[in-house]
């Protein structure tokens, strides 16, 4: 098998592992708190951290630690808004496109926070981009409890591209073993105490839903670093798009929810913008 067999084997699995992970933690969120939910989601990460023990020895050439605790924050409150949003009746697709967003999002908040300039053809695309997230989430502002999802997923986005700018960053002065170690560690402790205050203690299926996540969690971050061993980021990236139909298969199959013609073409337009960005950021 070729090199780029193997990078797109690798990235395949790791849609397929993340969006049953994400479905897996949308089914759960209807019975557990999502702070419950999200330290089991963060937690693996340690544990994978933990595995690769060299990580934690190269946490000694920590540089900005004010950086990396911002970066742990904007990814904790990232990941906690998500979850949640996963916790109302906001479709899993739609909470997948939102998501892809944030790469959209990077482009203004790069413009704030670091001064950077971009030109027409990013603005365009990114400006492509939001008016497919609006098209696309049109039909759930009908939906009370689903206008409530789609306002968190909202942030989440927001707060990942926050957390992902922090990333570029971090990487100038930090390995990027570094930087996985840091966020592990950090965003368990910032969620350890309010998890066990609103514990509430799983029965039998769920607990093995949360160790579905755990090992979900820990088999998609696997697939994702084994694919980019194998091929540079144009071939892998764009692969990732295939988690939207397989949203939308979750969608029918475990909920019963058909994409609507909205959301088919916002999906469409989310997915031109994205790819633009990210050709144009690769030249």
């Amino acid at each position: 098998m070729s090199m780029t067999a193997r990078a797109v084997a690798w990235a395949l699995g790791s849609s397929i592992t993340f969006q049953a992970l994400t479905a897996l933690m949308k089914a759960l969120g209807a019975s557990l708190p999502p702070i419950e939910i999200a330290f089991v989601r963060g937690a693996a990460a340690l544990v994978l951290v933990a595995v690769a023990w060299r990580a934690l020895c190269d946490v000694r050439t920590l540089r900005d630690p004010w950086i990396h605790l911002l970066r742990a924050g904007l990814g904790t409150a990232a990941l906690l808004a998500s979850v949640y949003a996963l916790s109302t009746k906001l479709p899993l697709a739609l909470v997948t496109l939102i998501l892809y967003s944030r790469i959209l999002m990077m482009i203004p908040l790069a413009r704030v926070t670091l001064g950077e300039r971009a030109g027409p053809g990013l603005w365009a695309a990114t400006l492509t981009g939001f008016a497919g997230v609006l098209l696309a989430v049109s039909p759930a502002l009908s939906v009370p409890d689903q206008v409530v999802g789609a306002a968190a997923m909202a942030a989440a986005a927001v707060l990942s591209a926050g957390s992902q700018l922090a990333v570029r960053r971090l990487t100038l002065a930090n390995p990027s073993t570094v930087i996985v170690a840091v966020y592990a560690v950090v965003s368990t402790i910032l969620l350890a105490v309010p998890t066990a205050v609103v514990w509430v203690p799983p029965a039998p299926v769920e607990t093995v839903g949360l160790l579905g996540i755990g090992l979900f969690g820990m088999a998609a971050l696997f697939c994702t670093a084994q694919a980019y061993r194998f091929a540079p980021a144009t071939i892998v990236a764009p692969l990732s798009f295939i988690e939207i139909p397989l949203a939308a298969l979750l969608d029918y199959a475990l909920w019963g929810k058909a994409p609507t013609w909205q959301t088919a073409i916002g999906a469409a337009l989310i997915v031109a913008a994205t790819y633009s960005v990210t050709k144009i950021n690769q030249r």
